[in-house]
């Protein structure tokens, strides 16, 4: 570590410690890249000077380790196992193999955040970059909040959901100024355990859906509340269950389902929720035909709230992988999805968040007629069809170096079209996780 003033502290450094506690700043993480100058700020307004790691700094800060350095290295915060994880789950994580490797992925995840804040050439980047900077340090917060509220839930303290419903009304926010930047966010801020990413996404989502639909107000963030928690009693749940690969035991399928009224149980003793997140919580795996749980309720008995939420939650989970199955990619998970209209959901509702999520969403791996292979890093509301795209390969199928953007709302690509939308691993880029969470 490095001693360095705050007068001399500049973006692109990575802050290991202060002089003061960290109590007394409004950071969310204790310990992070310097990205804004808003940043230096409140360091220079707050302290004398900070603890810096050259290794874990970027551009001109960074330093390479020395050999045989130890460097502390450790996941960041929330990335730690929880207490349920036994020692043969832990192995079969390869995410958590080094924590060089976790490392690194940070950094690629935090320079293309970096460069979303930098976009400034048309109006629709200049927006996002905009929204990014404001919404991002609170969903760095309600990432925190969550991650309280889960340990909470597996020591059984009393859980406080203040700071949680104050998160979910700044997302339903963001979400109406401009939804692309709480999806990047998504995607780039992950802390790769599955329930806790689920819950983020299951919320986003359904919040993108109930404002598409028209839904304001408490309506809106109680749906989003009962997102983020309908599946919380699955902590509960033994490990060697949820990382079964084979197929379960009529026993087993008994006990996955417990996990409503288990969740049911956790909030409702523990937690001051309005009645409509309860409900929906208990529905939330029933289905159009009556063939869910816990009650084979059917058509209109589940209501509005909860059949959206049992949508989004088996879209989620579609895009994510499992112990028995790889995940999907965006178009696969919809169409997988759609072959269940007037089965498993109503077709009006499916039509609906078809509608939502849109033909090409953020993060997908898109072919153009050029040859070129690009994602979207934007969407393009008023025409879906045609996105902003970063190009990975050229029409050779090179890999671009750099940041190059092709916005296909733009004269200069009037004559340039979206041919197909590709498989997350197409050309060999999923290892390229730098824009993918």
């Amino acid at each position: 570590m490095e001693i360095v003033s705050v007068a001399d502290l500049k973006i692109g450094m990575f802050v290991t410690e202060p002089d003061c506690p960290w109590t007394e700043l409004p950071f969310a993480l204790q310990g992070f890249l310097i990205s804004r100058p808003e940043q230096v700020d409140v360091f220079q307004q707050k302290c004398r000077f900070v603890y810096i790691d050259r290794t874990r700094s970027l551009n001109e800060h960074y330093r390479a380790p020395k050999r045989g350095q130890d460097r502390g290295l450790r996941p960041p915060p929330g990335m730690e196992f929880s207490v349920q994880e036994s020692d043969s789950v832990r192995r079969r994580e390869p995410i958590f193999a080094t924590a060089s490797l976790e490392e690194k992925r940070h950094v690629r995840r935090r320079r293309f955040l970096e460069f979303l804040h930098q976009q400034e050439d048309t109006e629709h980047a200049r927006a996002l970059a905009q929204e990014l900077i404001h919404i991002e340090p609170r969903f760095d917060r309600l990432q925190l909040a969550l991650q309280k509220t889960f340990q909470s839930i597996m020591t059984e303290r009393e859980i406080d959901f203040a700071s949680v419903r104050e998160g979910i009304r700044d997302l339903t926010g963001s979400l109406q100024r401009n939804p692309d930047a709480l999806m990047w966010l998504l995607r780039l801020k992950r802390k790769d355990q599955y329930s806790f990413d689920h819950a983020m996404d299951v919320s986003v989502y359904l919040l993108m859906l109930g404002t598409h639909i028209g839904w304001r107000g408490q309506q809106l963030n109680e749906l989003g509340m009962a997102g983020m928690l309908q599946d919380v009693g699955k902590i509960q749940l033994p490990v060697e269950l949820l990382a079964k690969t084979e197929p379960l035991s009529p026993e087993e399928v008994e006990l996955m389902h417990s996990h409503v009224a288990s969740s049911l149980e956790i909030l409702y003793t523990q937690a001051h929720l309005p009645s409509d997140v309860l409900v929906t919580v208990a529905r939330h795996h029933e289905r159009w035909d009556g063939s869910g749980y816990p009650r084979g309720l059917q058509f209109d008995q589940i209501g509005m709230a909860a059949e959206m939420a049992g949508l989004v939650d088996s879209f989620c989970a579609m895009l994510k992988n499992k112990p028995y199955r790889t995940a999907l990619g965006h178009q696969e998970a919809l169409e997988e999805l759609y072959k269940l209209r007037d089965h498993k959901f109503g077709l009006a509702l499916m039509e609906q968040f078809v509608q939502c999520v849109g033909l090409y969403p953020i993060g997908t791996l898109v072919e153009l007629s050029s040859g070129e292979v690009g994602i979207v890093i934007q969407q393009n509301r008023v025409q879906r069809s045609r996105p902003r795209v970063l190009v990975m390969l050229d029409a050779d199928k090179n890999q671009e170096h750099g940041y190059r953007v092709i916005d296909l709302r733009s004269e200069q690509f009037r004559d340039t079209r979206v041919s197909k939308a590709l498989p997350h691993d197409a050309y060999g880029l999923e290892a390229h996780d730098y824009y993918l969470g």
